[in-house]
Order: C-alpha cells, then sequence, then structure tokens
C-alpha cells in the first residue's frame, strides 16, 4: 500500500516519507526546490498526464518520485536516489539508485497529496510556511484546486 507524507520540520527544511507494505524511505527536503508545489501540481495533472517528476531535494543530492499513469486509474512509481542534484544537471540521468517501486491508484495518490496539503495548513499559515519556507509560497492555488 502506497503512502507519501510531508511536513516541514524547521527553516527551510522539510521531512518526507514514502513507502508502501515492504519499505518506507525517509527523506529530508530542503528549500533549494518548491517540492510541495510540484507534488500538489503532479496530483493535479497526473488525471490527464502520462509522466509527472517530482524532485525532493537534499543538500547534496535528491530523491525523484516518478508517476507513470498505466491506464485512468493506475499509477505506476519509482523513487530514485540521485547522489548529486540531476535536476540541476550536476549528474547523469541514468546515475541513480532505485529506492522504491510500485503501483497505486490516482485517487488515492490524489487524496494523500490534498491531506498532506490540509495538514501543512493545521500547523502553519501561509505567511508561516513562506517565512520558514523561504523561497516559496505555499501553493495555495493548488491546495484550493485540490480541496
Amino acid at each position: 500500500m502506497f503512502f507519501i507524507e510531508y511536513k516541514i520540520s524547521g527553516a527551510g527544511w522539510a521531512s518526507g516519507k514514502i513507502g508502501n507494505n515492504e519499505k518506507t524511505i525517509t527523506m529530508g527536503v530542503s528549500y533549494l526546490h518548491d517540492s510541495l508545489k510540484e507534488l500538489a501540481q503532479s496530483a493535479i495533472d497526473i488525471k490527464n498526464a502520462e509522466l509527472k517528476t517530482i524532485v525532493f531535494m537534499d543538500e547534496p543530492g535528491e530523491y525523484i518520485l516518478l508517476l507513470k499513469r498505466r491506464n485512468d486509474n493506475i499509477i505506476k512509481y519509482e523513487l530514485r536516489w540521485y547522489p548529486d542534484w540531476n535536476s540541476w544537471n550536476l549528474i547523469s540521468e541514468d546515475n541513480f539508485k532505485l529506492k522504491l517501486k510500485g503501483e497505486t491508484t490516482v485517487t488515492k495518490f490524489t487524496n494523500q497529496v490534498r491531506n498532506i496539503l490540509i495538514e501543512i495548513l493545521k500547523d502553519l499559515t501561509p505567511e508561516e510556511y513562506e517565512e520558514k519556507w523561504i523561497n516559496h509560497k505555499f501553493p495555495m492555488d493548488e491546495y484550493k484546486s485540490l480541496k
């Protein structure tokens, strides 16, 4: 069973977990990339897109979550770890370790992302989020679209 968690853990940092029944990957997420907005937008887009990627930048390295829609309801996912920032072209696309893979439904993924946004807004106002996240505002438009 696929799950994803994302919580603001301090100034410029979030903590994330992605897992299934077999394995859970815990990751630090830096403010250097707007991962929450990308995650929220992927939940909106995956209903119509064949492929979406979400970058969870660490310092150094990054996780990239690939979502490939198999049909109207099923998403295949892969979580890849890059030892440097592939999203900034500092490492080749094929220099990764596959950390997790499986399938989930579009509905389950979308609901989990919606719940992440709801939980963040329970703990922080949009202004507090921006103060902690430094470079990025809370993805309010995406939140409203998913709500």
